[in-house]
């Protein structure tokens, strides 16, 4: 991610900020492309409990012009 748009985390607490920020430059996979064009990202984890898993981390959107594609 190369970026963060300002109309993500401009009325988000300074703390959540700060975690998104903290994404900046992470690599992730995108998860969905919304109807609108929007790239989905997920920061976290899924922890397996017993017959149930949790997810737990960070899931926004963002547009293209914050990413771009890692090489394998």
């Amino acid at each position: 991610m190369l970026g963060l748009p300002d109309w993500l985390a401009h009325d988000l607490p300074q703390d959540e900020q700060q975690e998104l920020r903290a994404f900046v430059g992470q690599t992730t996979v995108v998860t969905d492309i919304d109807a609108h064009g929007y790239f989905w990202l997920g920061f976290g984890g899924t922890v397996d409990l017993e017959d149930q898993a949790r997810y737990s981390g960070h899931s926004f959107c963002v547009t293209r012009e914050f990413l771009e594609r890692a090489i394998d």
